[in-house]
C-alpha cells in the first residue's frame, strides 16, 4: 500500500464511522430533545422537515504541496466550498471544491497557497439497508474545479462552468484561477469503479457561481447579466441566449426549477464605485411564454444559499448570507486595506480589522424559507439543524434535499452532510 493510499484509507475509515447517521425533525427540535423525541415531533404525515446527518465528507488526500499537512496525525476533513455535488442512482458524487488547508492560515492571514482548489472525488453509497458509506476509491477529476452549477439527473450529475485550475490542484496565491465554460455529465460507473465524463456543448462564455434549473429537458443558466439555455434532448443545437430578468445583473444568486418555471433569487453585485448591493428580489421565467415576471421579494437576502423544490408548488431556500451591514463593513475595510501599500501600517491595520470580523463571524442564515408558487408568498419553515452553509449546491436525491459540506464562515468549511425530507 502506498503512503497516499494509506492516508486515503485512514480518512475514509474516519468518515464512515458514523455510517447510517441520526435523524430528527430539525424544524421543531426543542432544546435538549433526543432524536427519538424529535422524530415524534414531526407530526402526522411527516409534514415538518425531518433531517438526517449522513457520514461526513472525507478529508482531502492528495499530498501535492509541503504546506498542506496531508497524512499528519491532526489532519482531518476540512470540508469544501463550491464542491461538485450530485446524486446518480444510489450514489452521491462529491468532487473538487476549495478550502484553506494550511494550519493557522486563513483568507486574510499570510499563506503559501491561498485558497486551494482540489481534484479529489468521493463516492457515498446508499445501501438497501439504509446504510450510507463512503467507498474506498482513489478518484480524481482531470481539473481542479469549484463553484460550478450542478444538477442531479438520470443521466448523471450535470456540471456547468466553474473555476479552478487545469491539470491538477492549485492555490490562488500561486496564480489566478481560470473560469471554465465546460458542460458535462459526471457519472459513477459502479462496475468499473470509475468516474465517467460525457461532454456537452460549452457555455457561450466561462461562468462561475452560476445557478441552473431544468424545465422540460431544457437547462436554464443565469449568471451576471446573462441567461442561456440548452435543450438536453437536442444538445447538438447548442446554447440559446434568452432575455434576462427585469432586474439588476448579479452573481452568487440562488436558482431552481419548480412548477414549470425557473426561479432566480437574491444574489449580489459590485458596482463601478466599489459599493455592493445584496438583493432580496426574486423572478420567475416561464419557458412557454419566454417571459419573466417579478415575484414576491424574499424576507431577507439569501445570497450564496440554495433552493430545493418541494411537492408541486413549494420551493425551500436554505443557508446563504443575510447580514448586509457586516458585508458592507468588511468590504469597506478591505477597500482601505487594498488602497494602502502592502505590509504598511495602514494595510496591516485594516487587514487586522477584516480578520477580526471574520474570526467573530456569527454564521449564515439559520432560518429556512418556503415559497408557495401559486400564492406568491414566502414564510419561515423551520431551521437548519447545524451551522448553515453557503456556496454549496442543493442536491436532489430522489426527492430529498442533500446539503453537502459548504462554507459556514469566511474561509471556514464544514465536512457535514445533511439530508432532509419535507
Amino acid at each position: 500500500m502506498t503512503q497516499l493510499s494509506r492516508r486515503r484509507t485512514l480518512a475514509l475509515g474516519a468518515a464512515t464511522a458514523a455510517a447510517a447517521g441520526t435523524a430528527w425533525a430539525g424544524a421543531t427540535l426543542p432544546a435538549g430533545a433526543s432524536p427519538a423525541q424529535a422524530n415524534s415531533a414531526a407530526g402526522a404525515g411527516g409534514r415538518r422537515p425531518v433531517w438526517t446527518q449522513l457520514p461526513d465528507v472525507p478529508a482531502n488526500t492528495t499530498d501535492w504541496h509541503d504546506a498542506i499537512p496531508v497524512g499528519e496525525p491532526y489532519w482531518g476533513a476540512l470540508g469544501l466550498a463550491g464542491p461538485l455535488a450530485g446524486a446518480h442512482g444510489d450514489h452521491l458524487i462529491v468532487a473538487g471544491g476549495a478550502n484553506f488547508p494550511e494550519p493557522a492560515r486563513t483568507a486574510t492571514r499570510a499563506n503559501t497557497l491561498g485558497k486551494v482548489y482540489w481534484t479529489d472525488a468521493f463516492i457515498l453509497h446508499r445501501g438497501r439497508d439504509g446504510e450510507y458509506r463512503w467507498l474506498d476509491t482513489d478518484l480524481h477529476l482531470p481539473d481542479a474545479v469549484g463553484y460550478a452549477a450542478t444538477i442531479s439527473t438520470d443521466d448523471g450529475v450535470l456540471v456547468i462552468g466553474g473555476e479552478g485550475y487545469r491539470g491538477g490542484p492549485g492555490g490562488t496565491a500561486q496564480r489566478p484561477v481560470e473560469l471554465f465554460a465546460d458542460v458535462y455529465y459526471l457519472r459513477w460507473n459502479a462496475t468499473g469503479r470509475t468516474l465517467e465524463r460525457e461532454n456537452l456543448p460549452d457555455l457561450p462564455r466561462p461562468m462561475s457561481y452560476a445557478v441552473a434549473g431544468i424545465v422540460d429537458d431544457v437547462v436554464y443558466v443565469a449568471e451576471g447579466a446573462d441567461f442561456v439555455a440548452l435543450d438536453l434532448a437536442r444538445p447538438d443545437r447548442g446554447w440559446t441566449t434568452l432575455p434576462t430578468w427585469p432586474g439588476d445583473p448579479r452573481t452568487v444568486a440562488v436558482g431552481a426549477a419548480q412548477d414549470g418555471r425557473f426561479y432566480l433569487l437574491s444574489g449580489r453585485a459590485k458596482h463601478a464605485d466599489g459599493s455592493w448591493t445584496l438583493y432580496r428580489d426574486a423572478y420567475a421565467y416561464e419557458p412557454r411564454r419566454r417571459t419573466w415576471r417579478r415575484v414576491a421579494d424574499l424576507p431577507w437576502c439569501v445570497t450564496a444559499g440554495l433552493a430545493h423544490p418541494v411537492g408541486r408548488t413549494g420551493l425551500v431556500v436554505a443557508g446563504g448570507d443575510r447580514d448586509v451591514d457586516r458585508w458592507n463593513l468588511i468590504q469597506h475595510h478591505a477597500a482601505l486595506r487594498d488602497a494602502a501599500p502592502a505590509g504598511s501600517a495602514e494595510w496591516t491595520k485594516h487587514n487586522d480589522i477584516v480578520s477580526w470580523i471574520y474570526d467573530h463571524h456569527t454564521g449564515f442564515n439559520v432560518d429556512l424559507l418556503r415559497y408557495d408558487t401559486r400564492r406568491d408568498r414566502w414564510q419561515a419553515d423551520g431551521h437548519f439543524p447545524g451551522p448553515p452553509p453557503a456556496t454549496t449546491p442543493a442536491v436532489d436525491w430522489d426527492g430529498d434535499l442533500v446539503v453537502v459540506s459548504g462554507e459556514i464562515g469566511p474561509g471556514i468549511r464544514t465536512p457535514r452532510v445533511w439530508s432532509v425530507r419535507f
